[in-house]
């Protein structure tokens, strides 16, 4: 969603401003959140008045970021160059509406970010996954993490009254973009569910763990059987294996919560490859 904030007539605090006006223009809660870290970060590094700072004070600032030890602890080294980059690019561009908001005309160094590669697990490695879990508990995360192409942490903030059993769905409140939608899951992700749900309250958690617990799970099974995995391999895999059994892309797009359907048509990519392989191996 692009937000129109127009020019303010008077400044008097400029962060609380501008989140005033990212208020009025309907701004998520996420998209408030995120601008409001990065301009606090860039405002106690300047350590000036916003509305005095130069393209060196910038500069100084986004190397700052991109030279700072990332948290994420758990993630390989690629991965960490990519979310400093990431960080980098969002924080920048935050900073930047912001200095436009304020007319300060600066001009912005964006650090190029390494396009992180779509990569999907193979039938054979669902089905190495598969018999190799044997917690029911690990088997439903797994299982619903491939029906439905949810985001690890959309996941982890269903309850159990988000769930309708009968009608196999999950309403998903807690999204990217603050919007709800609706997930559907395959009747043996039911079956697992039936069990499951036995024992928790309506207002319970489906899974009460954190990301980086979720994430160190899937990735030490996927070290055990040579296989990467990670949540958002996951959600990689259900986007492939439903253009490649039919579902027209615009319902990929819906279940997965993209705004923008060019963000669903780079699976279509991984389908033409494989589609290639065939044709290959077929007439060689």
């Amino acid at each position: 969603m692009k937000l129109k904030l127009g020019k303010p007539d008077v400044i008097v605090d400029p962060l609380e401003d501008f989140i005033s006006a990212l208020v009025a223009a309907g701004a998520s809660e996420s998209t408030i959140r995120l601008y409001k870290t990065a301009i606090k970060n860039f405002l106690d590094f300047v350590k000036k008045d916003p509305r005095q700072v130069t393209s060196t004070d910038i500069n100084r600032w986004i190397t700052d970021i991109m030279q700072r030890e990332t948290r994420a602890k758990i993630i390989d080294e690629y991965e960490i160059k990519r979310a400093k980059a990431v960080t980098a690019d969002i924080y920048i561009r935050a900073v930047g509406k912001f200095l436009k908001w304020l007319g300060i005309n600066v001009d912005l160094t964006v650090p190029k970010t390494k396009k992180a590669e779509i990569r999907a697990l193979t039938e054979e490695d669902i089905k190495k996954i598969k018999q190799t879990l044997k917690r029911e508990k690990d088997k439903l995360l797994f299982q619903l993490l491939l029906d439905t192409g949810l985001r690890a942490k959309e996941l982890l903030s269903i309850k159990k009254s988000d769930i309708n059993l009968d009608k196999r769905y999950i309403v998903v409140r807690n999204t990217k973009n603050g919007k709800e939608r609706i997930v559907f899951f395959t009747e043996e992700t039911k079956k697992l569910l039936e069990k499951y749900l036995k024992n928790l309250s309506d207002n319970d958690k489906l899974f009460n763990i954190t990301y980086n617990a979720l994430y160190r799970k899937l990735k030490r099974l996927g070290k055990k059987l040579g296989i990467d995995l990670r949540p958002h391999i996951l959600r990689h895999t259900f986007a492939t294996q439903a253009i490649r059994k039919g579902m027209p892309l615009p319902a990929v797009q819906k279940i997965l919560g993209h705004e923008d359907i060019k963000t669903t048509q780079v699976y279509i990519n991984l389908v033409t490859k494989d589609l290639k392989e065939i044709y290959d191996k077929t007439f060689s």
